[in-house]
C-alpha cells in the first residue's frame, strides 16, 4: 500500500494543478466484497464561479451541487444523463466551487472482482470513461460527500512519475454549452500510461512474494488511445 494522499493536497486552490497532480496516482475503493484500485490516467479541471462548465458557475448553490462548495478532500458524485455516476474530487477552501473529474483509470488491483461486475467487458474498456470508472469501482450516489482520506475511497502515491511531455491537453468532453469555456484545454490525458504502468505490474507479478497477482490483458507495447 502506498502513502495515502493527505488533506493538504485537496486544499489547493487551483483546479488545473489539482487535475495534473492526480494523474498517475492510485485510486482505491473498498467495499464488502474487496478492494479495487487503479492508476488515474485522465482528469478534467473544473472550478471557480467563472467556469461556465462548473456546477458552481456563478456561485449558484443548489441541493444537488452543495458538496462542491465545501472544503476540499471529499467526493462529489452526481448522476449524469440519467445513466452514469461521475466521481469528482472536491478541491480548495470552503465556499469556492472547485473539483477534478476522474475520467479514466487503469485497473491494477481487484481484477477478479471487476470481472464479476463487468462481465463480458474487455479489460481495456473497464474504466475508459468517467461513467465506466464508477461502474467498475462500485461508486454510486451513496458515496457523495464522503472523505477522500477515509477507508471507503482514497488516493495513494503509486510511485509513478508522469512527465509533462506525456500529458495531452484538450478541451473538456461534453461541455459545448459552456461558450468560451468549452474550448479551454482543461482535460488532461496521460498518453503513455500503459507503457509506464505495465512494466511495474509485470515486475510485481514476477516476484516470488506476489504469486497471486492477477494477469493483465494489456501488453507492454500496447499503445494508449485517449478516451473520448
Amino acid at each position: 500500500m502506498g502513502k495515502k494522499i493527505g488533506l493538504a493536497a485537496y486544499l489547493i486552490d487551483d483546479p488545473v494543478q489539482g487535475a495534473l497532480f492526480f494523474l498517475g496516482k492510485k485510486l482505491t475503493v473498498r467495499d464488502p466484497k474487496g478492494i479495487i484500485a487503479g492508476i488515474i490516467i485522465e482528469t478534467e479541471a473544473y472550478g471557480g464561479a467563472e467556469d461556465k462548465a462548473c456546477h458552481g458557475y456563478g456561485n449558484r448553490l443548489t441541493p444537488r451541487n452543495k458538496i462542491i462548495f465545501q472544503q476540499g478532500g471529499i467526493t462529489y458524485v452526481y448522476f449524469c444523463y440519467g445513466m452514469h455516476h461521475l466521481l469528482n474530487f472536491v478541491l480548495g477552501p470552503e465556499g469556492i466551487p472547485m473539483a477534478v473529474l476522474i475520467r479514466g483509470v487503469i485497473i491494477t488491483e481487484g481484477k477478479e472482482l471487476v470481472k464479476s461486475r463487468r462481465k463480458g467487458i474487455p479489460e481495456h474498456q473497464w474504466a475508459d470513461g468517467p461513467g465506466k470508472v464508477t461502474k467498475t469501482m462500485g461508486i454510486t450516489l451513496a458515496d457523495n460527500g464522503i472523505s477522500l482520506i477515509g477507508e471507503r475511497i482514497w488516493v495513494e502515491e503509486s510511485g509513478l512519475e508522469v512527465p509533462d511531455s506525456e500529458i495531452e491537453r484538450t478541451p473538456r468532453i461534453g461541455v459545448d454549452y459552456a461558450e468560451e469555456w468549452a474550448k479551454k484545454p482543461l482535460r488532461f490525458v496521460w498518453k503513455k500510461a500503459i507503457n509506464r504502468i505495465m512494466p511495474t505490474l509485470m515486475d510485481a507479478s514476477s516476484s516470488p512474494h506476489n504469486k497471486d497477482k492477477e494477469k493483465t490483458a494489456f501488453g507492454p507495447t500496447t499503445h494508449y488511445k485517449p478516451f473520448s
